[in-house]
């Protein structure tokens, strides 16, 4: 990583932040491609030109859910302190209260497909070692439904 002012370049799948690191600032990306993971590895999402990420913990003030990497090329992103996004939202109270709501929605989201991901992964691996229980192997899959009966969207 090069540090110049507000300006940060990060090399191609340079790691930018990790699960439980402390959170002090968001980024904007200016050019490329940051990729978010689970602690687990999976794959959340992409933010690219125009895009913040790192804002939900830092305006949470929590340290960081997921895991940031730079993606195949350089990434320039701009930092936003933590005070800057707190300048932001402390002097509208309804856009303090909507980010707020939409930044615990987001870390309910990625809590949910990281379990559901989890799940997948045991009937598979149950399937690639041939232990093919049936009855555990349908276990798993009603559990599954139940998770996503139970996922509620709430608008």
């Amino acid at each position: 990583m090069k540090e110049k002012n507000n300006q940060i370049i990060w090399e191609p799948q340079e790691l930018i932040y990790d699960v439980g690191d402390a959170s002090n600032e968001a980024f904007l990306v200016i050019q490329g491609f940051v990729y978010l993971y689970t602690q687990n590895g999976l794959l959340l999402g992409r933010v690219g030109e125009g895009e913040v990420f790192g804002e939900t913990s830092c305006i949470l003030q929590t340290n960081r859910s997921v895991k940031a990497l730079a993606g195949e090329h350089k990434v320039l992103a701009t930092k936003i302190p933590h005070f800057s996004l707190k300048r932001m939202v402390k002097g509208d109270k309804a856009l303090s209260a909507i980010l707020r709501k939409t930044q615990l929605r987001l870390i309910d989201s990625n809590k949910q497909s990281q379990d559901l991901a989890s799940d997948l992964d045991t009937i598979l691996k149950k399937l690639e070692s041939k232990s093919l229980n049936l009855n555990t192997i349908q276990d798993h899959l009603q559990l599954i439904r139940k998770k996503l009966a139970s996922m509620q969207i709430i608008d």
